[in-house]
């Protein structure tokens, strides 16, 4: 079925690719066999429609049987915690899979007959307008098997105490804090960290990059030419307790302590016990010079060092005349541009709180001329690095990204530990990986494991690549390598791609600007595949929430939206905001979701409570806001003053669509911000030590890196 679709697919001739094979949480060596077998292979077709006989039945059921029984049920609540209270609630609210007696016996009470038939459908029951019941709830949304349920529940258990912001520690009954993902177990993240790397270190891999990637060190008074140019040396803004609040002027490039701001207010509530600990704030305020166009946290970091990707958006042309092409479908000339890496000090491994007497540091700066950039994703998966501190090196990683020129590109990010100078500027001629399918531009990207990369084109296509090449002689010699996957997804320009990593990485969601968001099952993508209902505004953010087995985007009317794996045609509304969402992030050991809005508003909210339990208050929090005015008398462009305020109470959102405070005469509006203003990037630390730092990136070219675990 799938190669009757139009698939453009490399000359090569390329084995099957067992990381997108049939994926089971069993543990049973017996089904582990089953799925190694090849497809045509198997006994049993599993995409049958039709009813099937199964031989040996009795036998078979009494083996793999669909209801559980009174012992399996006690296993899984030994899994889910016999002391958490939320499991005495599944018992009484009927969550188990207990067979009903109408189902063991009939009207007489006497036993009914084992079902002789075996069937399997595929798709779903069509849902109705209002999911009675939790039982339903789990079942519509995270499946019939009990297996599908045990990472949602303990996730439940684990964080649903905590409305919006994360707890730093858990309790004594081990609730809240920071926690890895339940579905993404130790035994994975070692093989993933271990054994997903050897094409790196034992395969050629890291040799290949290195023949591959041309760089050189810059001196600062070169390096400093390939920095964006700021319109004024330094930016104002106003900050501090409410009523008490001060100018500040920051310049270019330097940064600011948060508690600079409560200084005064530190120092007149020392009478009390515990004051300053409520007043004090752990963080740091960046200029960056220019708005952010994306930032992003380094992974696999376990020491105190914390490093933060930068990258601003280059000054806008004096000429303000239209343009005879399309730029969102030209590349761009080569032009200067760079990415800053800033390190952030924590206060120990301990517990990570962000060290506030030590400022951040810009250690490395990444010099190119490959035009603007438009994304950067660091490689999200377990690394253990293994022989780089011997080589007196500081490896941050393999660090992909989207230039304006239509390339993707990936570099091995790496500087000297001993360097002469606190800041180094590296020029990078050629990258580790790089490539562009003909005749379009690529757009977005994202990992779908250590080698393999997807990417979102301009003309509806997704392409993806295997970036190890270390046994491939085209790999080696080409300059633009073929993708193994080329397939079309959507009818026009695709804006956001994200892959359902870790628990399901086969799966892939997109969004374009047809309007449709659309979920990809890459074993099958011409086949497997379903589509959300049309919006009028494309979402330009997509991310995966794993606790819950989801997507979050946005929404036209300012909301934001849970598409559940197992249902993605419908959705659950998890937040509101009073501007329309320009980005989002999930924590990594936590269930937060940060918004970041047009009005300079971050939103955090838990979406566990809305989606578990629908007839509950939905909380969230504005952690800060952030507003921006142009000066008097000048002119579009030149960058006024902002002004951050923040201590606002979490507040109980109504999520119906009736609600909308913003119709007037039955039309829904919205307000026009400022470009300076919205908070354009926002990402969660995904090292857990630090799992509760955030930066937050706005229009103005402020960075705001703060501690906001409780």
């Amino acid at each position: 079925m799938a190669n009757s679709s139009p698939v453009r697919r490399s000359a090569r001739n390329r084995q099957s690719n067992q990381r997108y094979s049939y994926v089971s949480d069993s543990d049973s060596e017996q089904e582990a066999e089953y799925i190694r077998q090849p497809v045509r292979e198997r006994k049993v077709d599993e995409l049958t429609i039709e009813r099937t006989e199964i031989p040996n039945e009795d036998a078979l059921m009494r083996d793999v049987s669909e209801v559980a029984t009174p012992d399996e049920i006690a296993e899984d609540f030994s899994l889910i915690g016999e002391d958490s209270d939320v499991s005495r609630d599944i018992e009484r609210d009927s969550l188990s899979l207990k067979r009903s007696r109408s189902d063991r016996t009939d009207d007489k009470g006497n036993g009914k007959k084992e079902q002789t038939k075996h069937e399997h459908f595929r798709g779903l029951i069509e849902q109705t307008k209002h999911i009675q019941g939790k039982e339903a709830v789990m079942k519509q949304f995270f499946g019939s098997d009990q297996r599908d349920w045990v990472p949602v529940l303990r996730s439940r258990d684990q964080w649903l105490a905590e409305p919006t912001l994360p707890k730093r520690v858990p309790d004594e009954k081990d609730i809240g804090g920071m926690h890895h993902l339940f579905s993404h177990t130790e035994e994975k993240r070692s093989m993933e960290a271990g054994v997903g790397w050897d094409w790196y270190y034992d395969q050629g891999g890291r040799k290949l990059f290195r023949e591959r990637q041309k760089s050189r060190t810059l001196r600062s008074s070169e390096g400093i030419h390939y920095i964006p140019k700021a319109s004024k040396p330094s930016h104002k803004f106003l900050m501090g307790p409410y009523g008490k609040q001060k100018v500040f002027d920051l310049p270019n490039g330097n940064s600011m302590c948060l508690n600079e701001a409560w200084a005064n207010n530190l120092s007149g509530s020392s009478g009390r016990a515990g004051s300053r600990e409520k007043a004090k704030r752990d963080g740091w305020i960046l200029n960056a010079g220019t708005g952010i166009r994306c930032l992003d946290w380094a992974t696999n970091q376990d020491d105190e060092l914390q490093y933060l990707a930068i990258a601003t958006m280059l000054p806008k042309p004096t000429n303000q005349g239209l343009s005879p092409v399309s730029p969102a479908y030209t590349p761009s000339p080569p032009l200067r541009s760079c990415i800053q890496i800033w390190a952030f000090r924590a206060q120990g491994l301990g517990y990570g709180y962000l060290d506030s007497t030590r400022m951040p540091e810009l250690r490395l700066v990444i010099c190119t001329e490959w035009g603007d950039v438009k994304q950067l994703k660091w490689c999200p998966m377990p690394r253990i690095f293994r022989d780089e501190d011997s080589r007196g090196k500081v490896s941050l990683g393999l660090l992909a990204g989207i230039w304006t020129d239509g390339h993707v590109r990936i570099l091995d990010v790496q500087f000297d530990k001993y360097g002469k100078s606190m800041t180094t500027c590296v020029k990078y001629d050629t990258p580790a990986f790089q490539a562009r399918p003909p005749n379009t531009l690529c757009t977005c990207v994202t990992w779908l494991s250590a080698t393999d990369i997807a990417v979102g084109c301009a003309n509806g296509f997704l392409a993806i690549w295997d970036i190890s090449g270390a046994n491939s002689e085209e790999s080696t010699k080409a300059s633009n390598p073929s993708p193994w996957l080329y397939i079309y997804l959507h009818q026009s320009y695709i804006l956001a791609i994200c892959s359902a990593y870790p628990s399901y990485p086969h799966f892939l969601a997109t969004s374009s600007m047809d309007g449709f968001m659309r979920l990809t099952d890459l074993r099958a993508p011409s086949t497997d595949c379903v589509l959300t209902s049309r919006s009028r505004i494309a979402s330009s953010t997509i991310v995966f929430c794993e606790p819950l087995l989801s997507f979050v985007s946005t929404e036209e009317n300012d909301y934001v939206r849970l598409y559940p794996l197992r249902c993605f045609y419908t959705s659950v509304s998890i937040a509101r905001a009073d501007s329309f969402p320009l980005c989002l992030s999930v924590g990594h050991f936590h269930p937060t979701v940060l918004v970041g809005c047009a009005d300079g508003s971050l939103i955090a909210t838990n979406p566990i409570r809305k989606v578990l339990y629908r007839k509950v208050q939905q909380y969230q929090q504005t952690v800060f806001r952030h507003e921006w005015a142009r000066s008097h008398g000048n002119a579009a462009g030149e960058i006024g003053m902002s002004r951050l305020t923040e201590g606002y109470k979490v507040v109980s959102m109504t999520l119906q669509r009736d609600s909308i405070q913003q119709a007037q005469e039955g039309m829904v509006i919205s307000t026009i911000h400022e470009e300076e203003e919205g908070v354009t990037q926002v990402a969660w630390n995904p090292n857990l030590a630090c799992g509760g730092w955030i930066a937050a990136g706005m229009g103005s070219g402020l960075v705001r890196v703060q501690d906001l675990a409780i």
